[in-house]
Parts: structure tokens; sequence; C-alpha cells
């Protein structure tokens, strides 16, 4: 019996890699470096690895980054993404420096299947700071740099959009809990 679970298991880790292969050939916009540097502007995707177990290799598990998020400077991480889970919920956490929670300027959308879709502008990262009537010039620059961003990114499994609490914390992180669909 143990032999069958193994092998079974076996060829499902390695349908997985047989999968991750094809997308690698076919799919060359999407780019699974971590931090890219490049200077590209279009969406790519990090996988979230290492993956412990089949069943988690079957999931939906990425990061898609767009913009600012993509360029991936030196700095505080934006898009840099925490996935918890219980019984009932789903829990997340994304880093957000730099980003401001005003109406017009962020969204954070979820969809049944569990896909969240955080969207925003990043205010730090400027070449030049104006602050009390002088005008500062960077020389030396870590921060994220400024302009619109979008990541994407995978829940575990389905969820109830109407059931989703929200909290963009003052450090620059956005959590947020979502009830499970069943």
């Amino acid at each position: 019996m143990e032999g069958k679970d193994s092998h079974a298991n076996g060829n499902l880790s390695a349908k997985f890699n047989e999968e991750l292969e094809k997308k690698r050939h076919c799919e060359p916009f999407e780019l699974s470096l971590v931090p890219h540097t490049g200077s590209s502007y279009g969406p790519f995707m990090m996988p979230l690895l290492p993956i412990p177990s089949v069943e988690e290799a079957n999931s939906k598990v990425s990061i898609v980054l767009a913009g600012t998020a993509r360029r991936g400077r030196s700095g505080p991480a934006v898009g840099a993404v925490d996935i918890g889970v219980s019984k009932y919920a789903y829990f997340f956490r994304v880093s957000l420096p730099g980003v401001r929670k005003d109406p017009g300027l962020f969204s954070c959308e979820i969809e049944r299947e569990g896909k969240v879709h955080v969207r925003g502008v990043t205010s730090t990262g400027g070449r030049t700071v104006s602050r009390h009537s002088r005008v500062y010039e960077m020389k030396f620059q870590q921060q994220c740099p400024p302009g619109p961003f979008a990541i994407s990114f995978h829940l575990p499994g389905p969820v109830d959009p109407r059931l989703f609490s929200p909290h963009f914390r003052s450090d620059g992180i956005l959590e947020g809990i979502i009830m499970k669909y069943e």
C-alpha cells in the first residue's frame, strides 16, 4: 500500500514539475527571479518557494507584481506576502511601505476563487524631496521608487468576498481576514 501512495505522489510531483517547465518555456514574460532589477514594466509571476507538499504544489500559489513593485529595487519590499489558514478563514498580510490608503488611489479586491488584487501608488523614493521650504536631492536611495503598482496572489481555496475584513496598519502592512467558501 505504501508503494502505491508514494508512487502516486511521485506522479503528482512529476506532473507539477512538468507543468512548471512548460510555463517557463511558453510564457517568456513571466520571471521567477527575486528581486528583479530589470527595467521592463510588464507583470511577472513569482512562485512562493519552497513548496513543502504535493497539495500545496497543486494550489494556485503565485504572486504577480506590476509597475513599481515589479522593479524590485533594494529597500523595503513592496508586495511581500504572508498567508495563514484556519478552519474557517484565511489571513494574509501584504507589505506596502510608502503606500497610502487614499480612496481612489488604493484598492483591495477579492474574487470568489481566492484571487486577491491590491492596487495603489507608492509615494516615497523620489529623486528629490521638498520639506520645510528646502529641496533635497537624494544621494542614497533604498526606498521603493514612486508610482503605481499592482499585486495579485491566490489564497489556497475559494472564499466569500462579502465576508472580508481588511485592516491597513499604520506601519504599511495590509492585513485581511476572509471567510472560506464551503
